[in-house]
């Protein structure tokens, strides 16, 4: 059975990938102890430019190794669920499987777009991310008012806009 995990920053935590290895330590360490909220702040369409720790953090998201491992955490959400439908498990995961085997395939299409060598904006890669994490998406909550397949399509357009200004629900703290 394929597990599927939350994506982490990197294996260290504070990224030392080119991305982010001019950035001083302790703006790294801010960035690395609020990067929900900056994700949030980002999906939500706040300019990333706005402040040094949102700079940093649109620079991460945009990481083709933090694409690659969204890519793999979605796959691996979509892997959970077909196990699911074919097997009992007992599982302390409350991924909601109907909305992800419904989605399948705007999921994965998704997650062929995050591994992709084409430029995206931070706002996609954040809310996917967010997707991936909060446990009021629709991958999670079987009352969220919008589909998984909605959100799915709200994020690869949020990849291609030139400025998120877009209002996404499951950033709504």
């Amino acid at each position: 059975m394929s597990t599927f995990h939350a994506v982490p920053l990197h294996r260290d935590g504070l990224s030392t990938t080119a991305t982010t290895a001019k950035a001083p330590v302790k703006l790294r360490l801010r960035v690395y102890v609020a990067r929900g909220a900056l994700d949030r702040q980002i999906a939500a369409g706040r300019p990333h430019e706005s402040t040094p720790a949102l700079a940093l953090r649109a620079r991460q998201l945009t990481d083709p190794r933090t694409r690659q491992q969204i890519a793999r955490s979605l796959r691996g959400i979509v892997d959970y669920a077909d196990y699911r439908a074919s097997h009992r498990v007992i599982s302390a995961s409350v991924v909601e499987p109907a909305a992800v085997r419904r989605a399948r395939h705007p999921i994965l299409g998704l997650a062929e777009r995050l591994e992709g060598a084409v430029p995206v904006n931070p706002a996609g890669v954040a809310r996917a991310q967010v997707l991936l994490t909060d446990g009021l998406s629709p991958l999670y909550n079987r009352n969220c008012p919008r589909t998984a397949t909605q959100a799915i399509y709200e994020v690869q357009d949020a990849l291609e806009a030139d400025t998120p200004r877009a209002t996404f629900d499951a950033v709504a703290s």
